[in-house]
């Protein structure tokens, strides 16, 4: 059963902005830090190539999405209270499609737009799906993607949810939805995430 509620986030701070070039290396160190409003945090890390790109398709036997969508990329890196990359986290993301919808039936059938996977050696992956839709009801959430983390023995609930903007200098440990800062250029959306564990 697909949750169709943004409350209750478990975990993490998303911090987004434009594509950034570099040359695929290892993230650059992070230290932990403090922000304006006193909370400890993670300098916000360089992004490189990830080695892991996800593409969410149908699962359990559901049939393609028969509606458009522009395309979205959003390279993420994990890290954990210590500010560190958090190789080898096993991910699980889904979303609806460019029409609100997360499966033929509607509701919470899922899903149209489903993959498994999880961060490589740097704690990276690549999101490569298309931008999902409200839901097609009455005072619906914004659109947004959900992520499970799995971590330590722990398991992480994220809710990333769209906007524009320029990221901040400094990601802290936040609880609700969490903001992923987007761009578009000639290809589509896109923007970089930084996913920090509580």
């Amino acid at each position: 059963m697909i949750e169709r509620s943004i409350h209750g986030i478990a975990v993490a701070v998303i911090g987004l902005g434009g594509v950034v070039a570099c040359d695929g290396g290892d993230p650059a160190p992070v230290v932990t830090s403090a922000s304006p409003s006193g909370a400890s945090g993670c300098a916000r890390p360089a992004f490189g190539r990830a080695d892991v790109t996800l593409t969410p398709g149908p699962t359990e036997g559901v049939p393609q999405a028969t509606a458009g969508g522009d395309v979205l990329a959003i390279d993420a890196v994990v890290l954990d209270r210590g500010c560190q990359p958090v190789p080898g986290a096993p991910l699980r993301i889904w979303h609806t499609d460019a029409r609100g919808l997360y499966g033929p039936k509607g509701g919470d059938d899922c899903c149209f737009y489903e993959a498994r996977g999880q961060t490589d050696h740097s704690g990276r992956f690549r999101l490569e799906t298309i931008r999902p839709a409200q839901y097609p009801e009455a005072n619906a959430p914004p659109a947004h993607i959900h992520l499970q983390i799995d971590h330590g023995g722990r398991r992480a609930e994220v809710t990333m949810v769209f906007g524009s903007g320029s990221p901040p200098a400094t990601v802290t440990p936040a609880e609700g939805p969490v903001g992923v800062l987007l761009s578009r250029d000639g290809a589509g959306w896109r923007g970089e995430a930084v996913l920090l564990l509580t």
